[in-house]
């Protein structure tokens, strides 16, 4: 079976064309989708999908070839991270301006609340913390968190109900809690270090609490007060054991409300409630890594992404298409692995309007970076002199 997809189709139909060995392999195909037809048909389905696919910029742009993450800053700009360092576009004036001096680029968290840009760069994985006025071209000093050496991963948010700003950095085992201040240069203060039972894979904060998945578990650790964390997947409920028996990766954690949670593992998603039990019997399959975009979970795979809907734990959406991976942990900003490598953006249609305002993509890989005379961090990425299309008399 052979999946292909078009980003310029114009409906949300996808074919995808089946092999078959023989006659009688193709009649059997033919006749089970004509009986899923018919069911279909007799349960009235609808369109539920969520999700309309659109080229974020144009793909000739060689900065996209090499992207390993970025974030969307506002409907007009998205920050790119690759080896060579960190890079805005402005997709509506196709200007480029690199940000600082970093390279290898790992990880980028933007702190609005904070208005602060958290970078995780370089080979020896420090994190470093800029203005977010520095995403405008400003110049700005970098603020580098010296004990981070070596850290895998970072997320950050508010906390004491928005009084503070709040970055947690894994290190191993290890998790460093810092409160962060602006005023005219960047400091911080750490308030708490964590000990992890084992390697951090995931984590990240809701309900003023630090959720961190290792494997074969979760745990949510108070921030602002003293307390032991609580245990996400209890060892008294029989009907979860088999995750500490055939230890699993943790890939994230859901708060579906207050009292429930679905903890995600490397190949299964199992709902909990607040004390660490299983609360709805029904599990959560998938083959690879998921990513969330509230209330929605897709799934990446080699071949497809799998949306679902938590609440409902509703499998509702396929979108099939090869090679692509998150660039972002709400997985709207992606990278499509194919010959012509396309930065592509998952567009919510339940919500009004667009969270990117998209510019005229090009095939013609006549434009070019450019560098502006007076600067040498601003870029135009345009046709070059000469080598557009004549204009018509």
């Amino acid at each position: 079976m052979h999946r292909m997809f078009k980003l310029s189709a114009p409906s949300n139909k996808y074919s995808i064309p089946i092999l078959a060995d023989s006659e009688n392999e193709r009649s059997e195909w033919v006749g089970v989708l004509s009986e899923l037809h018919k069911i279909l048909r007799a349960s009235h389905s609808r369109d539920r999908s969520v999700y309309v696919l659109k080229e974020a910029y144009d793909s000739s742009l060689p900065l996209i070839k090499t992207t390993q993450t970025a974030a969307i800053i506002d409907h007009k700009r998205i920050v790119l991270g690759n080896e060579e360092g960190l890079f805005v576009v402005h997709i509506t004036i196709d200007e480029i301006i690199r940000i600082g001096d970093m390279k290898k680029i790992h990880q980028i968290e933007l702190i609005p609340h904070g208005q602060m840009v958290a970078v995780i760069s370089g080979r020896s994985h420090h994190v470093q913390l800029l203005p977010m006025s520095a995403l405008d071209g400003r110049k700005a000093d970098v603020h580098k968190l010296a004990e981070t050496k070596g850290c895998q991963t970072m997320t950050a948010g508010p906390v004491c109900q928005g009084a503070h700003t709040c970055l947690c950095v894994a290190r191993k085992c290890r998790v460093f809690c810092y409160e962060l201040f602006q005023s005219k240069k960047i400091s911080h203060r750490k308030f708490k270090e964590l000990q992890i039972p084992t390697n951090v894979q995931w984590m990240s904060i809701f309900s003023e609490q630090l959720c961190v998945g290792f494997q074969s578990g979760f745990l949510r650790y108070p921030l602002r007060r003293e307390g032991v964390p609580y245990r996400m997947l209890h060892s008294h409920d029989p009907t979860l054991s088999f995750i500490a028996c055939q230890p699993v990766d943790a890939l994230c954690a859901i708060e579906i409300s207050s009292i429930e949670y679905l903890l995600c593992f490397k190949s299964i998603g199992i709902y909990t409630d607040n004390r660490g039990l299983r609360s709805r019997s029904i599990e959560l399959m998938w083959p690879a890594i998921p990513s969330y975009n509230a209330p929605y979970l897709s799934v990446y795979s080699e071949n497809a992404v799998d949306v679902f809907d938590v609440n409902s734990s509703e499998w509702i959406q396929t979108i099939p298409l090869n090679k692509v991976r998150p660039l972002n942990s709400e997985g709207s900003l992606n990278i499509l692995l194919l010959e012509t490598i396309r930065l592509i953006y998952f567009k919510n249609k339940m919500k009004n309007g667009d969270e990117l305002i998209f510019s005229k993509t090009s095939d013609t890989h006549q434009r070019q970076m450019v560098q502006h005379i007076n600067s040498k961090r601003r870029y135009s990425f345009r046709v070059a002199k000469g080598k557009g299309t004549p204009p018509k008399g």
